[in-house]
């Protein structure tokens, strides 16, 4: 049975609000995943769920500590390589040589093997690797083979506030920076980071579609899809009325929450809500979501 909203009680008192703007207020903490505090959820408002996801079994088996730093980690290749052949959504940016700043990354999306992905994530110390990076973006749970997919069994929680209906679910990974652009999804969403650090920019869904619209018009556009949001004006606008906290106020007046998250955490996304992603910090930087009823 689904819940009914109602006013969010219990507040972690270990973990201080924060966000890096003033025009995204942080999204609160919820201390744990009891009955008690799960039955008094806010379902149509955003909430961080701290270190309640790290036991998920993926933060385990896929990811070895980086002896050189204390909080970053890497993957671990011997694991995952035996699915090196797997088809995969694959993302690469790239930097071009063009006077103009719209037309200097250049983005295109294909299929490719796990296994080129892997040996991209491995080029930590070559230059070129900041010239070029693939992303695994989007690719669905359930086109994993079983053992990964077990590694990432879907969360007691999203049956606890829904139907128990998942809709989708995918995995993410590459090594920041990486960006998606602002969006909403057609149901909610449980958004788990397992590895790295993301910050995450959420509106209401008016707020959001209000400033989707704005960008639109200015960019002369009245329709953006898919490679059209990641690169060119349409992506340095959506950019720009996001994150530039010194000119947004004025030029893209935007309100809404930000949530900072890393391994272990998760964050919920309510219904209809438009939100945009930041990869960053240093390491491997993973995420799985489940889109549910």
């Amino acid at each position: 049975m689904q819940l009914r909203p109602r006013a969010l009680r219990v507040l972690s008192n270990r973990y201080r609000f924060y966000s890096s703007s003033v025009r995204f207020c942080p999204v609160p903490l919820l201390e744990s995943l009891h009955d008690e505090d799960i039955n008094h959820l806010d379902l149509e408002r955003p909430v961080v769920f701290r270190k309640q996801f790290k036991d998920v079994p993926a933060i385990s088996r896929w990811f070895t500590l980086l002896e050189s730093s204390g909080e970053a980690f890497e993957l671990r290749s011997t694991y995952l390589k035996q699915h090196e052949d797997l088809m995969v959504p694959l993302e690469l940016s790239s930097k071009t040589d063009s006077p103009n700043p719209l037309e200097q990354v250049k983005f295109e999306r294909f299929e490719g093997p796990l296994g080129l992905l892997l040996h991209d994530l491995r080029r930590i110390e070559d230059a070129d690797a900041q010239d070029m990076r693939l992303y695994l973006a989007q690719c669905p749970l359930e086109d994993l083979p079983s053992d990964l997919r077990a590694d990432l069994p879907t969360p007691g929680f999203v049956s606890r506030i829904g139907n128990g209906d998942i809709y989708g679910s995918s995995l993410w990974m590459g090594r920041p920076p990486t960006t998606t652009p602002l969006h909403r999804d057609p149901n909610p969403n449980l958004f788990v980071q397992l590895a790295g650090k993301k910050t995450v920019r959420l509106m209401k869904p008016s707020a959001g579609r209000e400033l989707y619209e704005r960008t639109k018009a200015t960019s002369g556009r009245a329709n953006m899809r898919g490679e059209e949001m990641m690169v060119g004006q349409e992506r340095w606008n959506l950019e720009d009325a996001v994150w530039n906290d010194e000119n947004g106020d004025k030029t893209w007046p935007a309100r809404g929450w930000e949530a900072q998250i890393e391994r272990g955490d998760g964050l919920y996304i309510p219904l209809g809500y438009w939100h945009a992603v930041r990869g960053t910090g240093p390491g491997i930087n993973v995420s799985a979501n489940w889109w549910f009823r």
